[in-house]
């Protein structure tokens, strides 16, 4: 839904597809979807702990800033639909060919559209039944993991050689005073 008239204009001759979905099912899926990748609470945390999370989950909030005014529940089918008409109007403008498909149309349509074969293998049918949270999720943890293993790797090691830097002084430091 972002930057589609950006994108238009960078490439003129690029040909235009609107994959069309039911506006209700859309937000319901976004909103047992994305909207928990933006609210989640890891993370909330982890961003402070891994310049990747920090970088993704700060642009993830622009972004529902953005397109729905931190609201979502409010403005999503609104912003959805007005994005629609946006594409079909600039594409009218420019005498641009648009293919509308369902993704449930499977690769006919699309790869007619395109002037290429149909590839030999099923249309993909990710993220159906909830995996995407899942996999949300598992990377979340992923990141986690590596940032402690960073902090044990860099951290840990500084704070051992600065306890043993105190006691070195406090044995060694207390003897010249005597």
């Amino acid at each position: 839904m972002a930057f589609g008239p950006e994108l238009m204009a960078a490439y003129p001759s690029a040909k235009i597809i609107l994959t069309n979905r039911d506006v209700d099912t859309w937000h319901k899926s976004c909103s047992r979807t994305l909207l928990q990748a933006r609210w989640y609470w890891g993370h909330e945390i982890l961003q402070y702990f891994d310049w990747m999370t920090a970088l993704i989950h700060g642009l993830r909030k622009k972004y529902w800033r953005c397109l729905f005014a931190d609201d979502f529940d409010a403005n999503g089918k609104t912003a959805m639909l007005a994005h629609y008409a946006e594409i079909r109007d600039l594409a009218q403008q420019q005498g641009r060919q648009v293919l509308e498909m369902e993704l449930s149309d499977g690769w006919e349509p699309l790869c007619s559209f395109l002037g290429v074969d149909v590839p030999p293998f099923p249309y993909p049918r990710m993220n159906e039944g909830g995996s995407w949270v899942l996999k949300m999720r598992e990377r979340a943890r992923l990141r986690a993991k590596a940032a402690t293993s960073r902090f044990l790797g860099t951290a840990l090691p500084m704070v051992v050689a600065g306890v043993a830097a105190w006691v070195m002084i406090g044995k060694f430091g207390s003897r010249r005073l005597s």
